[in-house]
């Protein structure tokens, strides 16, 4: 990521973080809303390892300081 981020204007850069982060903060929410619904059951529980999964693979992405909170 560091080698592609390089490539970028601060502009472009600034923008792909606004959208990783976006994405990132609406995956911590379906995470939240999944656990929710697994409690009353109407959910099957596989989906809370790829939500996690997937939110570990935006944070991989942003930069420390914008990381999300898992």
């Amino acid at each position: 990521m560091r080698g592609m981020s390089k490539e970028r204007s601060e502009k472009e850069q600034k923008a792909v973080e606004t959208v990783l982060w976006a994405l990132g903060h609406r995956l911590v929410r379906l995470r939240d809303e999944h656990a929710m619904r697994a409690l009353r059951g109407e959910e099957p529980e596989g989906v809370e390892k790829g939500l996690a999964l997937a939110l570990r693979e935006v944070n991989d992405f942003l930069p420390r300081r914008k990381r999300l909170k898992d």
